[in-house]
Order: structure tokens, then C-alpha cells, then sequence
């Protein structure tokens, strides 16, 4: 994926609050203590990071990426799975 400089406002800005979601993520990770709430809320976050973006890209009539979509329904059923 390109960085989100390459991006017109506000899909830059959108795209990199999916790579800080990430970020927290991978962090929430490598915790040596495992918090379920912590990382349940960092994907939770990282979920609604990638809807917005998802989203301002079929506002404006352009293809959601692939890639985009699968981490979407993979956050989806992540999230379904917690909730359990």
C-alpha cells in the first residue's frame, strides 16, 4: 500500500490512522502480559480505522482494495469471537 502523503485529504489521514491502529496493535502484541481488553479495544479501533477509510473511498466511487476488504472481514469475525 503507498503512504499516506500519496493520498488526497482526508484519505491520507484516514490511511494513516489504519498504520497507528496497527501499530497499537503489534504493540498490544508483544506485551508480555496478556490484556484482553487492551488488545480487544486496539482491534476494535483497528476495525473502525479500516471502515472509514473503506467507506471515503466508496463515497467517492473508487475500489475498496482487497486487501482493505479482508482485514475488514477478518477484524469482523475477530471481534464476534471476543464478544463470546
Amino acid at each position: 500500500m503507498s503512504t499516506p502523503d500519496a493520498l488526497p485529504h482526508p484519505l491520507g489521514t484516514l490511511f494513516a490512522d489504519i498504520l497507528a491502529a496497527r501499530a497499537e496493535r503489534r504493540r498490544q502484541a508483544a506485551q508480555k502480559v496478556f490484556d484482553p481488553g487492551a488488545q480487544g479495544a486496539a482491534l476494535r479501533e483497528s476495525l473502525r480505522a479500516l471502515e472509514a477509510y473503506a467507506e471515503a473511498l466508496e463515497r467517492r466511487r473508487w475500489p475498496v482494495p482487497r486487501q482493505i476488504q479482508q482485514d475488514i472481514r477478518l477484524h469482523r469475525a475477530l471481534c464476534q469471537v471476543l464478544r463470546h
